[in-house]
C-alpha cells in the first residue's frame, strides 16, 4: 500500500509541475505577467482510496509576495482568470462534455485584460460549445450568437425573457454595452468595428483548433 501510494505521489508531483507551468503561461497571456501558480503535493500518513496526499493550489500575483493558498489570497477577478486558464488548457484534451459555461468570468477585469479574456474564451470555443454570460462588449462581440436576457415583473411574478438578437440588434446592444443607453452613430460605428475585428480573430483561432 505504501509503495502504491508513493507511486501515485510521484505521478501527481510530475503532472502537477507540468500543469502549474502551463497555468502560469496562460495567466501571463491574460495580463498577469508576474503571477506564480504552484500545485503542492504533500504525502500524509493517512491512506484513502485516492492515495495518501494533500493537494493545495498556491498563488502569488505580484513580485515579492509569497505564494499562499489560492482560496485565501486571490481576488474575484484573479479567480476568474485562473479558472479560464485551466479551462483553456483542458479544452483541447477533455472529452467528457461538449459544452463549457462561463458565468460572468469577466468579474473585476476591464480594458486590455478584458480583450485578452475574450480572446481566450474564443479560443476555447474552437474545441467546445461555450455559453458565456457577460456585461463586457469585448467579450460579447466574440460570440457567434448573441442572446439578450431581461427580467420583468408581471403581476406577482418575475419573468425572464431570452431573445436572440439580429445582426442590427447586436450592433446596437454592443454599442449600448460600450457607451451606455445614449447610443450615438459614433458608438454604432465603434460596435461594427469591434465585431469585424472579432470575426477576423475568430477565424485565426478556428484554424489553430483544426490543426
Amino acid at each position: 500500500l505504501a509503495e502504491r501510494a508513493a507511486e501515485l505521489t510521484a505521478c501527481r508531483r510530475n503532472i502537477g509541475a507540468q500543469l502549474s507551468g502551463e497555468i502560469e503561461r496562460e495567466l501571463q497571456e491574460l495580463g498577469m505577467s508576474k503571477a506564480r501558480f504552484h500545485i503542492e503535493v504533500t504525502p500524509e500518513e493517512k491512506y484513502t482510496s485516492r492515495g495518501a496526499d494533500n493537494l493545495r493550489m498556491l498563488f502569488s500575483a505580484n513580485v515579492g509576495e509569497a505564494e499562499k493558498p489560492l482560496e485565501k489570497i486571490a481576488s474575484g477577478g484573479e479567480l476568474s482568470r485562473i479558472a479560464l486558464a485551466i479551462k483553456t488548457i483542458v479544452a483541447a484534451r477533455d472529452t467528457s462534455g461538449a459544452s463549457m459555461v462561463f458565468d460572468e468570468i469577466d468579474t473585476g477585469v476591464g480594458g486590455r485584460t478584458a480583450q485578452m479574456v475574450a480572446e481566450r474564451i474564443a479560443y476555447v470555443a474552437g474545441y467546445k460549445q461555450v455559453l458565456c454570460i457577460t456585461h463586457l462588449p469585448q467579450i460579447a462581440c466574440m460570440a457567434d450568437a448573441h442572446l439578450y436576457i431581461a427580467k420583468s415583473v408581471k403581476g406577482d411574478s418575475t419573468v425572464t425573457q431570452v431573445e436572440a438578437l439580429s445582426a442590427d440588434e447586436r450592433v446596437r446592444e454592443i454599442a449600448r454595452m460600450a457607451s451606455g443607453d445614449d447610443v450615438t452613430e459614433a458608438a454604432l460605428a465603434n460596435a461594427r468595428e469591434m465585431l469585424a475585428g472579432a470575426q477576423q480573430k475568430k477565424q485565426v483561432f478556428q484554424k489553430k483548433a483544426k490543426r
